[in-house]
Parts: C-alpha cells; structure tokens; sequence
C-alpha cells in the first residue's frame, strides 16, 4: 500500500510540475522546442506577366513558413527596375503588418520594357527575394534576350538569406571572420561555394561625414581571390534607392571602398562578388554614428 501511495504522490507531483511549467510559460510567452516552426520561409509573387505603358499596377507577395501564413514580417521591400539598369531601382516598402500573409504595394509602369520585380522579405530571422518579369509594352526581342541572359545572373532569384542572431556588441567593434559569423552579421542561410571564404574586416561602427573604409579579404581554396567584381549595395531601412559602390583590389584577395556616409544608424551591404565560374553574395551590416548626436 505504501508503494502505491508513494508511486501516486509522485504521479501527481509530476503532474503538478507540468502544470506549473506550462503556465510560466504561457505568461513568459516562452515557447517549446516542438512548436517551433523550422520549415523554410518561402514568397510566391502575384504580379501581372504583362501591361501596356503607363499602366499601374498591384504588386503582391504572398509569405509563408511551411503551411503557415506569416503575417508579421519584419520588412518587405519591393525592389523594382528596368532590365539592365538595376542601379537606378526602385524600392517600395510594403505595409505592415501583412493581412493573411499578403503583402502588396502599387507601382507606375511608364516605359516599354522589360521589368523586374523582387520583393525583399525580412520575417522570423530568414529572408527571401525571388524575382519576377513584367514584359510592359511591346520591348524588341534583344531587350528581351538581354533581360534573361543577364540580369537574371545578377538577380539572385531564389536565393534566402539567414537573419538569426544579428548580435550588434558596442563592446566589441572589429572582428575576424570566425567571430564575426555569417549568423552574427544577417548572412545568408544557403552555404557560399565550399572554395569561397570572406572576412569582413569593417568596424561594426563607422563615423558619419568622415572619409571611412569598407573592407572584405576573399580567399578561394584557401588562396586569395584576385581579380574579382566586387560590388557594395548599401542601404539603410526604408531606404527608396540603394547605393552602388565598386571596390578596388588594394592586395590580392583584399577589396576595399572609400566613403562617406552622411546618416547615422544601421546600414545593410550586400556584398556581390563575381568572376567567370562565381556568382556570390552575402550580407553584412554596421552602424553609422554621428559624434556630435
């Protein structure tokens, strides 16, 4: 009797203990390992395949983690340009939060040519940017040939990147390659080319209206990697345009831009990093500060 006493007791202790995690957890709004949702963030856009000059037209995403809709992004940005000239794009931010998943904006379509479309979407640590062609009007076959032999090269289509863990230490400014992780710094979640290897060798904190320097060492198979397009697409939240920045070679494997930056806070660079046989890119940020603030 007293075994099955003392097995009862511990039952309901147990019990007890169940109870009283979950509810710490209900009001600390901790949530189990098994409820987290690890299916990849995807985006389905809905847009028009065609218009006629001067049309406008609604631009919708459609964002999703496995079969869960995600209405809570954290950014969605419309990027939207003219075949072969994405350094003059624009960017549209879409309205948060988004209803049922949905996020959309509107855009002009003023010339005959081919568009395209790329929202850039921010939620629950990852992001994704597909892209999506708007023929508008009737543009010649070679405007049409160029949009797909080249700008899709340059479009990452289907690339996502991984956004877990953006670790801004105003303790600790610089950093190697091994501290400063693709993880710490909003790097992409689908691995580079297993030859490839970059060290961001910027400050996390650079001074505003003075000349400052970014900076990445790229090695390939553990031998610097020479003689590569390095572009810097540089923005800051909300940010309609982006700015493009070329990099020099200072020393093998080494690239390097001079600028200024006239506005504090958090700056994003996707780094874009091409030759014959690669097409990379990956994600960094640092912060701007003004001194006199």
């Amino acid at each position: 009797m007293k075994k099955v006493l003392i097995l009862t007791s511990l039952c309901g202790l147990l019990a007890a203990c169940g109870t009283a995690e979950e509810e710490a957890n209900e009001e600390s709004g901790a949530v189990g390992v098994d409820e987290i949702n690890m299916e990849q963030l995807e985006a389905e856009i809905k847009a028009p395949e065609s218009l006629d000059p001067g049309d406008k037209a609604e631009l919708k995403v459609l964002v999703t983690q496995g079969e869960e809709v995600v209405d809570d992004a954290s950014e969605v940005l419309f990027e939207i340009w003219e075949a072969g000239s994405k350094e003059e794009s624009d960017m549209i931010e879409a309205e948060l939060p988004g209803e049922e998943g949905w996020y959309s904006v509107a855009y002009d379509f003023e010339n005959e040519a081919v568009y395209h479309i790329q929202p850039h979407t921010t939620a629950r640590g990852m992001h994704v940017m597909p892209v999506h062609d708007i023929v508008v009007g009737e543009p010649s076959e070679d405007e049409v040939e160029e949009a797909e032999e080249t700008d899709h090269a340059d479009d990452m289509n289907n690339h996502d990147h991984n956004h877990e863990g953006n670790n801004n230490n105003d303790d600790d400014h610089e950093h190697s390659h091994n501290d400063h992780s693709h993880e710490e710094s909003g790097d992409h979640d689908h691995p580079l080319h297993e030859g490839m290897d970059i060290a961001w060798n910027t400050s996390e904190e650079l001074p505003v209206d003075e000349p400052a320097v970014i900076s990445i060492d790229v090695t390939w198979e553990e031998e610097a990697w020479e003689n590569g397009d390095v572009r810097l697409e540089v923005w800051q939240h909300g940010d309609e345009q982006r700015t493009w920045l070329d990099t020099e070679e200072t020393e093998a494997g080494t690239y390097e831009k001079e600028t200024a930056l006239e506005e504090s806070g958090i700056h994003h660079v996707m780094v874009h990093l091409e030759d014959d046989e690669v097409h990379e890119h990956v994600q960094y940020e640092f912060k701007a500060v003004d001194e006199d603030e």
